[in-house]
């Protein structure tokens, strides 16, 4: 059986910083589009395996004009409290067919920078070196959630995980209008 890979797209309309920050129009572009389009161009990912996981009708729309498929996101893992490890879960069970080796190609909808080079990179540096998960850092060495990697095994990891790597990509995980004034010009 050949490895699948899915890309997920996690992309809530809740948001107490900045208001629906995933569609957002930086320079005239919905947010998450910015993350779409870098995803669509991977080696690895196309429309059909990329699937944003949403409760929100905007994203809806835009996935449909997109031909994007969508996971429709229960209330109960729409809200502030809500970490996106079960996110993918749920998407992962909706989907189903994925074994523990199959990789999930996690895409933050609020890091407009992200590019398809970072991505195959990221996903590249998981099948070569046979890692359980990679993840973008910025330059100060944190985990900047931009682009994480994992495979499929990870989402039920009860214990340490050491096979990890990281990919430098100085990129800002937006939040706040500030965020946005700090990135300008794509």
């Amino acid at each position: 059986r050949k490895m699948k890979i899915i890309g997920v797209i996690p992309a809530r309309e809740g948001s107490k910083r900045l208001k629906h920050k995933n569609v957002y129009p930086l320079n005239g572009v919905p947010m998450i589009e910015y993350t779409i389009n870098a995803a669509l161009k991977s080696k690895y990912i196309n429309e059909d395996n990329l699937y944003i996981n949403t409760d929100f009708d905007k994203v809806i729309d835009i996935a449909k004009r997109r031909n994007i498929q969508v996971v429709e996101r229960p209330p109960h893992l729409a809200g502030d409290k809500v970490w996106t490890q079960p996110v993918i879960n749920h998407t992962d069970d909706e989907l189903g067919g994925l074994d523990d080796e199959d990789i999930i190609v996690i895409l933050q909808a609020n890091s407009p920078q992200i590019t398809t080079e970072k991505i195959d990179e990221c996903i590249d540096m998981l099948i070569n070196n046979d890692l359980f998960e990679v993840h973008t850092i910025d330059s100060t060495m944190i985990n900047n959630g931009a682009i994480q990697v994992i495979k499929r095994k990870v989402r039920e990891q009860k214990g340490k995980v050491c096979y990890n790597g990281v990919v430098m990509a100085d990129w800002i995980d937006v939040h706040t209008i500030e965020d946005i004034n700090k990135i300008g010009e794509l």
